[in-house]
């Protein structure tokens, strides 16, 4: 089944079977696809812009959207791929200023910018890069902590690839020194990779400014 133009409304169910052999199951090169409940195809879905679902999105193939995928029930998918976007980022209560690339620790009150070297209960580095967010919406002001890979942050210097780094006092990653890795391991946020070089990154249609920043590799 292909369709050209308009927006495609769905009030109960849309299911589609092959449209061809060769095919997608359902093309649409028109304005957003909406189904206000389930959404089943048997091969692929594709969508120039927009596809939004009440329920669950079920997919025999795969997936394929312009702009945004959203449901209010599951996804599901063997795999999900993205070329550009690097970290996982989960969301946490905000006490302080929102400064993606700097160290934060966490306090009862909220997370909060580091201002020791090596602080107690640091958590991490604020990130703008992350493909990934979990838990956004439990708090009032939060700040998106990254969890898992590589972040641009903020590094008083370059350093071998490879280097372990803690929190300065101004927020920003140091080297940790051999004293540090004994005594205080948890405090280990990060391992360095490299300067970035560029003045933004993106993937063409949302672009971040670098500010300086440094590549590394959450802990």
């Amino acid at each position: 089944m292909t369709l050209k133009n308009g927006t495609l409304t769905d009030f109960n169910n849309a299911t589609f079977s092959y449209a061809n052999l060769s095919g997608p199951d359902l093309y649409y090169t028109g304005g957003s696809f909406v189904a206000y409940n389930h959404l089943v195809a048997r091969r692929d879905i594709r969508a120039v812009r927009n596809l939004s679902v009440g329920n669950n999105i079920d997919a025999g193939g795969n997936i394929t959207n312009g702009g945004a995928i959203t449901a209010t029930g599951d996804i599901r998918g063997a795999r999900v791929w993205n070329a550009v976007w690097n970290d996982v980022a989960d969301y946490q209560l905000l006490n302080d200023e929102l400064i993606p690339g700097k160290c934060y620790y966490d306090t009862v009150e909220g997370a909060r910018i580091c201002s020791q070297r090596c602080q107690l209960s640091v958590i991490g580095i604020a990130s703008d890069t992350f493909g990934f967010g979990v838990g956004k919406g439990n708090a009032g002001l939060e700040v998106p902590i990254a969890i898992g890979g590589w972040v641009l942050a903020y590094v008083d210097d370059e350093y071998p690839c490879g280097t372990p780094l803690t929190n300065d006092d101004h927020g920003n990653l140091t080297e940790m020194t051999l004293e540090e890795k004994r005594n205080y391991p948890e405090r280990l946020v990060a391992i360095y990779k490299k300067k970035e070089l560029k003045d933004t990154f993106g993937d063409g249609n949302v672009e971040i400014q670098v500010d300086g920043r440094h590549w590394v590799k959450v802990k």
